[in-house]
């Protein structure tokens, strides 16, 4: 995506795209799908979850290319191995068949949203069952660290969906740094207080990585992209 699209949009290309008004209905329906795709994601990750390669293989099953999945080229692609929910007919009228691109269909933020969900939901279930033995500032350090994480992780993809690189470079910086707070947080806590906390910091940790890995590209990706367009004005 790029600074020059929003250009190319003509007020009465806008105009017609919106030519009708979706209620709290239509828009809860919207969001109840990309709810489905968050568990769809961690499906596929949970099959291919032994290989090397699982990021760019749940791309593939998500229906993203996997040559440029980390920009908003696959937002149809992901869109499109959606069925039409029954709900469709009873859209306002020319509603039906318009499926309005919203955040939640980048890929970035459906990958990342969908490992930090995951993280969210286990710790919620690990850290009363420890109950004590895990101090309530490390219980809270280590969720404040992600809720910061996935925040700026956010950001950074409305940055790019805006075409600000330069920003989103900056953003992704400070979620990796909550990513790495969480990650020491995480080794502080001993295997010995609760028989599952070894298996959640190896699954943990996988996920993390991976998010991290997911960053780190898009991260290259913004700054070839910067460079690019420095290299284009020095000519």
């Amino acid at each position: 995506m790029n600074e020059n699209e929003f250009d190319g949009l003509s007020d009465n290309d806008w105009d017609e795209s919106w030519d009708f008004a979706w209620t709290e209905f239509d828009w809860e329906k919207h969001l109840q799908e990309q709810d489905k795709t968050t568990h769809r994601y961690l499906a596929h990750y949970e099959k291919v979850i032994e290989r090397g390669d699982r990021i760019d293989e749940v791309a593939h099953l998500m229906g993203w290319d996997q040559d440029g999945w980390t920009n908003d080229d696959g937002e149809g692609s992901a869109a499109s191995d959606e069925s039409e929910s029954p709900e469709e007919t009873s859209r306002p009228p020319g509603a039906q068949g318009f499926d309005p691109y919203t955040i939640q269909k980048h890929p970035v933020y459906i990958s990342t949203h969908s490992l930090f969900f995951w993280l969210h939901r286990a710790w919620d279930f690990l850290a009363p069952a420890c109950g004590p033995k895990v101090p309530m500032r490390t219980a809270l350090g280590f969720a404040g660290s992600l809720s910061r994480a996935e925040h700026y992780g956010l950001l950074a993809v409305h940055s790019l969906d805006m075409g600000d690189f330069s920003l989103v470079v900056c953003q992704i910086k400070r979620g990796m740094s909550e990513l790495n707070s969480a990650l020491r947080t995480l080794q502080m806590i001993e295997d010995s207080i609760h028989p599952a906390v070894a298996q959640f910091r190896h699954q943990a940790l996988t996920r993390l990585f991976d998010i991290r890995e997911i960053w780190l590209r898009v991260m290259r990706d913004c700054r070839e992209e910067l460079d690019r367009r420095v290299s284009e004005e020095e000519n």
